[in-house]
């Protein structure tokens, strides 16, 4: 499986065109034939200039990045890019961690070669809501399909399925017969973009980066070669209320300074709707209570996490002098200032 055009060059996917030069230049040096004699360094060497091609081209680049393939591989020349998604292939298996590589299948020497399909990626955003309980999405994208009607003959090959690359030795130019990049030895154009629309169950539990695989929906293989397949990247959007860790969920609730001290039974949001949760009299601030079972469903089925209800005690600004008075009178009734005294004088 080949990599995809940034892995060949070594860089980043949002490099920029001074980082893109210099990862070229270096890697057009380290390869080039009349330096390296190496087995197989000649071949990286046109895989390096591919990639070059590709994404010093500002428009070439945007439709790499939107489709995942080449203008000659997609069969299409100048078009727009698609829309929704981009070519991510190489999973390990439905929640990896990375997209590895973007072509399946096998390199064919001669016409008639055939290769799998790109695998395929799309993004979705869902609420913290939807993660919590799962939901059945629809989501419209793009894709290569057989072409309709009658396969057209490569441009690049004029459909003999192989091109001629002529390359300069010391012993003089030597000619090499290889599969055509554009149509991938079979001579035609057989694919063309198409649009389906697909609907997709997402599990309970989901967090931001999880892929889900749906197999077979990806790109059709060139030659006869099998479908990619899909993998829908999930981000789950921030809330406004609630913070999520794993399957946990913690709430900040603000208490006023009385309830914190005399106690107080509180009417509390959770992803299920309002439950009441009492807080004890002194409670400190930062106290956090477990409500078991309020969080998010463990997407293996293991049950659900637990709700933290954090308490932010409200200390009271800007106040009247009637409260003033009474807050002095607390204080001289509860001694406060000796209380404090001694405590600082046991830090000494």
């Amino acid at each position: 499986m080949a990599n995809d055009l940034y892995n060949t060059l070594g860089i980043e996917k949002n490099a920029n065109e001074q980082e893109i030069k210099r990862a070229y230049r270096r890697l057009a040096r380290e390869y080039h034939p009349d330096v390296n004699k190496s087995a197989g360094a000649d071949e990286k060497f046109k895989e390096v200039q591919s990639a070059y091609d590709v994404l010093s081209d500002p428009k070439k680049r945007a439709r790499y990045d939107q489709f995942g393939v080449t203008d000659d591989q997609a069969g299409f020349g100048g078009g727009g890019g698609f829309e929704g998604f981009s070519s991510a292939g190489g999973f390990e298996d439905a929640f990896g961690d990375i997209f590895e590589s973007f072509f399946g299948g096998s390199r064919g020497g001669g016409r008639g070669a055939s290769q799998a399909g790109e695998d395929l990626r799309y993004e979705l955003s869902i609420t913290l809501e939807d993660a919590s309980k799962g939901l059945k999405k629809t989501i419209e994208l793009f894709y290569l399909d057989l072409k309709d009607g009658s396969t057209r003959s490569c441009a690049q090959c004029n459909g003999v399925g192989y091109v001629e690359v002529v390359q300069r030795t010391i012993l003089g130019s030597v000619s090499q017969r290889t599969a055509c990049p554009a149509c991938h030895g079979t001579g035609g154009i057989e694919r063309q973009k198409k649009k389906k629309t697909l609907d997709i169950q997402i599990p309970a539990g989901v967090e931001t980066g999880m892929k889900l695989r749906v197999t077979g929906e990806g790109n059709i293989g060139i030659g006869g070669g099998p479908r990619g397949d899909l993998y829908v990247v999930i981000t789950v959007k921030d809330h406004d209320v609630f913070k999520r860790n794993g399957n946990d969920l913690y709430l900040d609730v603000p208490v006023p300074l009385s309830m914190a001290v005399l106690g107080a039974t509180l009417r509390v949001p959770t992803l299920d709707g309002k439950t009441d949760l009492k807080v004890p009299s002194g409670t400190q601030p930062g106290t956090r209570f477990r409500l078991k079972g309020k969080g998010i469903k463990n997407i293996k089925g293991f049950g659900s996490g637990d709700l933290y209800v954090v308490i932010n005690v409200d200390i009271p600004t800007n106040l009247s002098r009637e409260e003033k008075d009474c807050f002095q009178k607390i204080s001289k009734i509860r001694n406060d200032e000796e209380r404090l005294s001694s405590v600082l004088e046991s830090l000494a």
